[in-house]
């Protein structure tokens, strides 16, 4: 019988009982990072450094646009996954509130960028965001048998990932913030629909410092660790930090 979950105890979701579940979700994952790289090649960067004209065009807001969907389809899928026979592709590291609170508030989100009105602004930091599905890919080939080695590839990965979102998304905060002020009054639900991202800049603040601890003590490799950085939210939940993941996670 499982024991209740505690601070210190937590109960990890168990892979799903067929491969070919979690090769479905990990071909998934690796067909919306490829989308994810053609986008970032294909942005427009010096746009997004730009204080005035940062609008990177219908056709590109298009494809950023298709690539979350797809992403938060999978974010969806694997919910489901968890909520359902409590299967987690990405096993073992992920207990069914961490990817809850990782996935949801994500695709919640995205929903409120898009819907409403919001997105255009942000299409950069989202551009970078659709790197991120290789991490999770990673972590379930680590999961059908990987070789060791994938395990510093996809630590080292995710942090480069995580430095320049989390530098794109403060950067592209404050610029929308100063812009907002230009603006004035009529710029006001605006500006404070924006406000939220510094939670997500928070989190992923907490996620590098996390990564740098972690790489510390994986050295050798500590498996403990390693359990830690495959959840993250797992030190955000405890401390009570888990709205910090609402945007851009």
């Amino acid at each position: 019988m499982a024991q209740p979950k505690t601070r210190h105890d937590r109960v990890e979701l168990p892979p799903p009982p067929y491969a070919w579940i979690s090769w479905l979700v990990l071909l998934s994952y690796i067909a919306c990072a490829v989308e994810g790289a053609i986008v970032f090649c294909t942005y427009p960067w010096h746009l997004a450094l730009s204080l005035q004209n940062f609008d990177a065009g219908p056709s590109v807001f298009a494809d950023v646009k298709s690539g979350q969907f797809h992403l938060c389809c999978i974010y969806i899928i694997e919910l489901l996954m968890a909520f359902g026979p409590g299967w987690c592709a990405m096993s073992p590291g992920w207990t069914r509130f961490e990817l809850l609170v990782h996935h949801a508030p994500y695709v919640s989100a995205v929903c409120l960028a898009f819907f409403g009105g919001h997105a255009e602004r942000w299409t950069a930091p989202m551009t970078l965001v659709l790197l991120t599905p290789a991490n999770e890919g990673m972590f379930i080939a680590q999961s059908l048998g990987a070789p060791d080695w994938l395990a510093k590839v996809r630590r080292l990965f995710g942090f480069c990932a995580i430095c320049l979102l989390w530098a794109c998304e403060t950067w592209v905060l404050l610029r929308n913030s100063v812009s907002h002020w230009q603006m004035g009054r009529d710029s006001l639900p605006s500006a404070m629909a924006d406000q939220v991202t510094w939670g997500g800049s928070y989190y992923h603040l907490m996620l590098l410092r996390m990564y740098v601890k972690g790489g510390r003590k994986l050295a050798p490799y500590d498996e403990g660790c390693d359990a830690k950085l495959r959840a993250p939210l797992h030190v955000c939940a405890q401390s009570g930090d888990s709205i910090s993941a609402i945007v851009l996670a």
